[in-house]
């Protein structure tokens, strides 16, 4: 009879703690997934704000350096496609963990703009927030997104200078009107003798001698602080010569000035971009 009396007691004492542990789990679970999901909504929030920050940071980081590119008295679609220009740049640096494009500080920007520096960071700002997040690709990855100030009448074909560049965007388009930019032509007057060696098909020098040393078009501009490689040489008399200069800028992809002969036609920036740089895809990244 003792024995079963103990073991009976020794079996309700079993149930009553499973009962007490289930009880227990039953009112701890629900604080848990409390815990847990309040959890989770404040990694979300602390993401959210990182992001954030981080899409700000960008865009400072961008319009410091579309500031630099462009003057924010272009048209606004000119300066919708430079900001695509240079996200482009931007993230293609930032992903092969090369040296991210030229930009100036906002010092240096309300020294450059004066009283006009908040609209002209206002009318940048706002074509940035338009063009949120876009970028040039070619065949899923960003593209050269080349740009200059002036053609010499023609954008210049990257795989006839370098074949294996795998460019095939870059394959040079007209720009007729480039011949009216008040900076079209330049002219040197040097004591020095050059010879024009080789030339690609929009007139750029690639090959030359000057006093007996070989340089390329792009070597000889910054030797001698020309505008552009696209330059004849006419000597005046032994020793004396005269250089002209068509264009300002490499010549590769986008002429600026043409852009904007185009925004003032109406054309959006899209257009403006698929023009001078064909077979790409604008691709949002953010």
């Amino acid at each position: 009879m003792g024995w079963r009396f103990f073991m009976h007691r020794k079996n309700l004492a079993k149930r009553i703690n499973t009962m007490l542990t289930i009880l227990l789990l039953l009112l701890l679970i629900p604080l848990f997934l409390t815990i847990f999901c309040q959890k989770m909504q404040l990694e979300e929030l602390l993401g959210n704000v990182n992001r954030t920050a981080e899409k700000e940071e960008d865009a400072d980081m961008l319009f410091c350096i579309v500031a630099k590119e462009i003057s924010a008295d272009a048209p606004e679609e000119c300066i919708k496609a430079q900001c695509v220009i240079a996200r482009t740049n931007l993230k293609a640096a930032e992903e092969m963990g090369t040296e991210l494009p030229g930009s100036m500080t906002m010092g240096e920007l309300q020294e450059l703009w004066g009283d006009y520096f908040s609209e002209a960071e206002g009318k940048i700002r706002e074509a940035i927030q338009e063009t949120d997040g876009e970028t040039l690709q070619y065949r899923n990855h960003y593209i050269y997104a080349a740009y200059h100030a002036v053609s010499a009448g023609n954008t210049r074909n990257m795989e006839e200078l370098y074949p294996d560049s795998d460019m095939p965007y870059l394959s040079g388009v007209a720009c007729y009107e480039d011949a009216q930019a008040p900076d079209y032509l330049s002219v040197l007057y040097l004591d020095q003798e050059i010879t024009i060696e080789e030339k690609d098909s929009a007139g750029y020098v690639t090959k030359a001698q000057m006093n007996g040393k070989s340089y390329t078009g792009e070597e000889l501009r910054g030797e001698l602080g020309l505008k552009s490689a696209n330059f004849n040489v006419t000597e005046l008399e032994p020793g004396k010569i005269r250089i002209v200069t068509k264009g300002h800028g490499h010549g590769f992809g986008l002429s600026q000035y043409t852009a904007q002969k185009m925004a003032e036609k109406g054309e959006d920036y899209r257009k403006i971009l698929q023009y001078f740089f064909p077979g790409t895809e604008l691709e949002n990244v953010e």
